[in-house]
């Protein structure tokens, strides 16, 4: 019904075909319609009407072919002209970035408004409006790609959170400066992005090559929590190795800011005087102040919810930290680890990477297909889900996991963690899943132990230079028993090295017993992640999901 309006893009909103007609208000676009996956959905937020329909014969195309007819020389006011020139930006400056003026509406009503046309390539493929009082829209279709990319030039990007930021860099003689296509993100958790905001990061991985082309990315976003949070994600996408930070003078909340009050030389001192993120990882103790403040006023807090309030009280899930699973074979590892991953991303709209050597990738994603759904994927005494379930369920799964193809780049520890990288870059994955140890190629470099200590080392290292909580499903050395008494395993059973209790931050067990599995965690290096214990689930067999018992 809405697939022809949606188009190139994963989301638009439009009038209403059912209700728009009868409203006094018949222009406003009150339907959402979004891409996921196969399939369109759509949602009226007045009158309610709202399905799903497969798009049919729909092919993605890159986004930079959209272009719009726009009058870059449709000339600008004085009113804009005098805006800009209290602003700082000159008139060499606006015009060759080819800015215009406009009347547009807004939410508040019509009104004169700057025109910031995004030209890539020499095509304009994306216009955004600044009202003169400081309201936002931008041309429906705008491609969501770093405005000002044509100025971009190798070493050093400044990349700013607005492009009035980013002409306060051209008019000091810094032009290979852009700006991010829509601000900075509107929920903001904790001083991070939320999950929720991960899809408007999507114009990172459009840059990647400009991105891999500049020896320095300078970072000079907006002095609040929101640009912060900006500041975290973009580092985190790009590599925080290749990110540098900025301070601004007291009282200056922007780059446009320091120019108004300070002058052209005042922003090209700020931006000569950013500093590496990180310093080699070596930082004095006041750029950890804040944080020491945030808790004494508000506590350490907690993890996020496996989905399990039994399992809770033991074990939560934090960004940056390394989960060691282990267990003897066929009690359940992979299966809770993969629950945990759907529960996390049906909460908490995260996303994942999936290492999982064991389970080819079409065997892995009807595996999550059934714990989404909660139902089996084959025919037997359990109905299964039906064929209009199973393209929903493909189309979540394709949103919230990525595979690690041991066909294609090989099962080595630096080629997975590479590959991380770019899913981090790509979807911003927040968890990754590394099933089991035995089949990755570890360096021979030493005795077993020094290579497993220096491989969790990387990992670990990866994890929280990334904020990717990573699982790794690691086997016991031996069975030491046989029968329904067989002992359970810690990590000081696993095969190879003390290292997998020691470069935990948290360890469990997962153990099947006669009538239910029990998850032992055994290493809590937090008290406010979890602690040691043990808790209960119960486990179906037909569709491979865990439960909570009705204690």
């Amino acid at each position: 019904m809405y697939a022809e309006e949606l188009g190139v893009r994963d989301h638009v909103r439009i009038q209403c075909k059912v209700c728009s007609s009868d409203r006094s208000k018949a222009g406003e676009q009150c339907v959402s319609v979004d891409r996921k996956g196969d399939w369109v959905v759509w949602n009226c937020h007045h009158c309610g009407d709202g399905g799903a329909a497969p798009l049919t014969d729909w092919k993605p195309k890159k986004v930079q072919k959209a272009t719009f007819a726009v009058d870059v020389n449709a000339g600008i006011k004085d009113i804009t002209k005098e805006y800009l020139s209290i602003r700082g930006i000159s008139e060499v400056v606006w015009s060759a970035a080819n800015i215009f003026s406009v009347e547009r509406e807004f939410r508040t009503g019509k009104q004169d408004a700057i025109a910031f046309p995004n030209i890539v390539d020499g095509k304009v493929v994306g216009v955004k409006y600044r009202g003169l009082n400081k309201e936002f829209s931008q041309e429906s279709g705008s491609a969501q790609v770093l405005w000002g990319q044509s100025f971009a030039k190798p070493p050093v990007l400044i990349i700013t959170e607005g492009e009035m930021d980013a002409l306060s860099c051209r008019q000091a003689g810094l032009n290979s400066a852009v700006s991010v296509p829509s601000g900075a993100p509107m929920r903001v958790s904790e001083g991070k992005i939320d999950p929720s905001e991960d899809r408007k990061f999507g114009f990172v991985w459009e840059a990647k090559a400009m991105l891999e082309s500049m020896e320095k990315v300078i970072l000079a976003v907006d002095n609040d929590d929101a640009g912060q949070a900006l500041q975290e994600e973009l580092a985190r996408r790009i590599g925080k190795a290749k990110c540098w930070t900025v301070k601004y003078p007291d009282g200056c909340k922007d780059l446009n800011d320091v120019l108004v009050r300070h002058g052209a030389g005042e922003v090209k001192c700020v931006i000569d005087n950013a500093e590496p993120f990180p310093i080699n990882g070596l930082f004095g103790a006041d750029n950890y102040f804040d944080s020491v403040d945030e808790k004494y006023l508000n506590g350490q807090g907690k993890g996020v919810s496996t989905g399990y309030d039994c399992l809770n009280e033991l074990y939560t899930i934090v960004p940056g930290q390394l989960s060691i699973v282990t267990g003897w074979p066929s009690s359940g590892k992979s299966n809770f680890v993969d629950q945990v991953c759907v529960n996390l991303a049906k909460q908490k709209d995260w996303r994942f990477m999936m290492a999982s050597f064991e389970n080819p990738p079409e065997e892995h994603i009807i595996k999550l297909c059934e714990i989404f759904l909660s139902k089996p994927f084959y025919s037997g005494p359990t109905p299964r889900m039906t064929n209009e379930e199973l393209t929903l369920a493909k189309a979540w799964v394709k949103d919230h996991f990525l595979f690690l193809d041991v066909a294609n780049g090989g099962t080595g520890l630096e080629s997975i963690l590479q590959r991380a990288q770019a899913a981090v870059g790509r979807i911003g994955i927040r968890g990754m899943v590394i099933d089991p140890y035995n089949y990755i190629d570890v360096e021979r470099t030493g005795t077993e132990t020094e290579n497993i200590n220096h491989m969790l080392t990387r990992v670990n290292a990866f994890a929280k230079s990334n904020g990717v909580h990573t699982w790794f499903v690691a086997h016991p050395a031996k069975m030491q028993r046989e029968g329904a008494d067989l002992p359970v395993p810690d990590g000081m059973a696993i095969s190879g090295s003390m290292s997998w209790w020691a470069k935990a931050d948290v360890g469990l067990t997962v153990h099947r017993q006669p009538d239910d599995v029990m998850i032992k965690v055994w290493k809590a290096r937090w008290r406010w992640v979890g602690k040691l214990g043990k808790a209960s689930l119960h486990y179906d067999i037909p569709t491979g999901t865990y439960a909570q018992p009705p204690f």
